[in-house]
């Protein structure tokens, strides 16, 4: 059977009473959290005052007495860790938000390019410490492990400890970083800057692309094809130079990798993710199998019920009425989810939403997507491209689920108050299905069908498809480095394929499936893409075990509260789920199969 969606508004009623709710102020205000401007006198003061404190400590431990015994090494690493709270790169996030704000402003971008040399100028004065931290004598480095009264310290010390055989020679270490802005940063850069400058026109009016490709697959399917017909040729037009981007970092990442000795592209993420190589291959094979089985079924399930065929830009296709669900709407929705879960959340929620630190519209210049942006002495920023969709809900509750695990990493010391990416995309893939769950629970009819369905499309979209991404930069990477380029014609049908794959035969796939490689920041970012597989992964068991027993909610707090206090495995492993299992995955994924059948059941009747 054929169902065109319609729009129709969406309307909601809290089960949870909330409580009342100031003005939300919907653009950042960084002149309340930074700098008034780039003028602002005391970004010159913060950075002086950072490098005449990194100076200080140069000075009083480029001797190298403070090698000479534990205690002395204990205390020298203590005055090391204090460095974090210099202000300096205060300075950097601000111009950095500034040009995510508006990739047109000149002023923003070339002092950040002028304030990150200094910076990096000023970092390398320490990398010295780095280096000789790594390589004390074995038997200290035992001595300080096995110290209890530093127990807060022994995850740090032995990360640096293990990190030494991938480290390089301290003037090595120096000219890699210098290197960093104009070898990677910089292309990154000027692929961003042409693409928001890029626009369509649409119904008489110019539609950023970021925009565009934001909405494209939220639109009726009549225009959502035309629409694409005018994305596809402006992406064509960036497609040369993100090529040749694609090429510089790839090649870049290779040299650096061959150079600290890393055997495998994806071995310096891993690491870097307090996480190991076996555990991402085995979620790479229960994925590819198992994951895969699960993506076709529910894709042929769908093609069978809207009785029509099905493109990848159709595959979301909403079951009947695709509402619309505007911002006041959303928010209502997610504060009812946060507060509904432990107050505490909706109170950082609210505060967020009532002190400038979301900035909700897109328009044109602006970044494009989403994300949670937060640190050391920082406030915790998200930036949203909202359009009044289910994507755009769900997005607001997946970066709050970011900015909950930045609030709650606070309780822990300032070198852990970080976390993985991997736990990272656990905290936000747990309320965004939390989110979902939700609404399914207190739905019926229609509108709980068109919520589990959108569920199930986002949870394998997240799972399932994530890998199938992973899979393209794998070759991608392994390509370049092998025959030393890549063209983009090359890498838009490598992409296709492997969404092919993940979307399963029910799903016409096209060469065109694949230009979201020369659009999508993931693609830069050194096989990120697998940690949302692996995250939602691991908060559906989190919420599978709260749905069965509310009280596991302290587990899920200790959770968000651990920061980056241990390696991931640990990290679950304390709230009890054992992430080094093949079994493990399986189980979350046996969670996304009975709602495959719930649907399947639902579509029958």
């Amino acid at each position: 059977m054929s169902k065109k969606p319609k729009k129709a508004a969406f309307k909601y009623t809290p089960v949870n009473q909330l409580p009342r709710l100031g003005k939300i102020k919907e653009t950042w205000d960084l002149s309340n959290f930074f700098y008034n401007s780039e003028a602002d006198l005391q970004i010159e003061k913060d950075l002086k005052k950072t490098e005449q404190a990194i100076k200080k400590f140069v000075q009083n431990h480029n001797d190298g007495q403070w090698k000479k015994s534990k205690p002395a090494v204990i205390k020298a690493v203590r005055q090391y860790l204090k460095l974090l709270h210099l202000p300096g790169d205060r300075v950097a996030y601000y111009l950095s938000y500034r040009t995510v704000l508006d990739s047109q402003d000149q002023k923003a971008e070339r002092m950040l390019n002028k304030i990150e040399e200094r910076l990096t100028k000023t970092a390398n004065m320490l990398i010295f410490f780095d280096v000789e931290l790594a390589t004390l004598p074995k038997s200290l480095q035992k001595q300080l492990l096995s110290d209890s009264s530093i127990k807060n310290l022994h995850f740090y010390l032995q990360g640096v400890f293990e990190n030494a055989q991938y480290m390089l020679t301290e003037p090595e270490e120096k000219i890699l970083n210098l290197k960093a802005q104009t070898s990677r940063g910089l292309w990154m850069i000027a692929t961003e800057k042409i693409q928001n400058k890029r626009t369509i026109t649409w119904k008489g009016k110019e539609l950023p692309l970021n925009g565009a490709m934001m909405q494209v697959e939220n639109l009726p399917r009549k225009e959502r094809h035309q629409m694409w017909k005018k994305i596809v040729p402006v992406v064509e037009e960036i497609a040369e130079f993100a090529e040749n981007e694609l090429v510089a970092l790839v090649l870049d990442k290779k040299a650096n990798d061959e150079l600290r000795g890393y055997k495998k592209p994806y071995s310096a993420t891993t690491r870097a993710y307090d996480s190991s190589d076996e555990t991402l291959e085995r979620l790479v094979s229960v994925i590819e199998t198992k994951g895969y089985e699960l993506s076709n079924r529910f894709f042929k399930l769908k093609k069978k019920l809207l009785g029509t065929d099905l493109t990848y830009i159709d595959r979301n296709e909403p079951i009947g009425k695709a509402p619309t669900i505007d911002f006041k709407t959303a928010i209502s929705i997610v504060r009812d989810v946060y507060y509904g879960f432990d107050p505490k959340y909706g109170k950082i929620l609210d505060g967020m939403l009532e002190s400038s630190q979301i900035d909700v519209w897109p328009k044109k210049g602006k970044g494009s997507g989403a994300f949670c942006s937060s640190g050391i002495d920082k406030p915790t920023l998200i930036l949203l491209n909202q359009n009044d969709s289910i994507d755009s809900l769900r997005t607001i509750a997946h970066e709050m689920g970011h900015a909950i695990h930045a609030y709650r990493s606070k309780e822990q010391p300032a070198h852990y108050e970080g976390h993985s990416i991997l736990t990272a995309e656990t905290a936000s893939t747990f309320f965004e299905s939390l989110l979902a769950e939700h609404l399914i629970a207190n739905l019926t009819g229609n509108d709980q069908l068109a919520f589990l369905h959108s569920s199930i499309a986002d949870r394998l979209m997240t799972m399932v498809m994530c890998i199938s991404r992973f899979k393209f930069e794998l070759e991608m990477h392994e390509t370049i480095r092998r025959a030393g380029g890549m063209s983009w014609q090359d890498m838009a049908t490598a992409l296709s394929k492997h969404l092919g794959e993940y979307a399963g035969p029910a799903i016409k796939m096209n060469r065109d499936d694949g230009l979201s490689v020369f659009t999508k920041v993931h693609y830069r970012s050194n096989f990120y893409q697998y940690s949302y597989s692996f995250g939602e992964i691991g908060s559906s068991i989190m919420r599978k075990r709260y749905h069965q027993d509310h009280s596991y909610r302290k587990e899920v707090d200790t959770f968000f509260t651990l920061g980056e206090s241990a390696n991931v495995e640990t990290i679950f492993n304390k709230i009890g789920i054992d992430m080094s299992k093949n079994e493990t995955f399986l189980e979350g994924l046996k969670i996304l199969e009975d709602d495959i059948d719930l649907f399947q059941k639902l579509t029958k009747k």
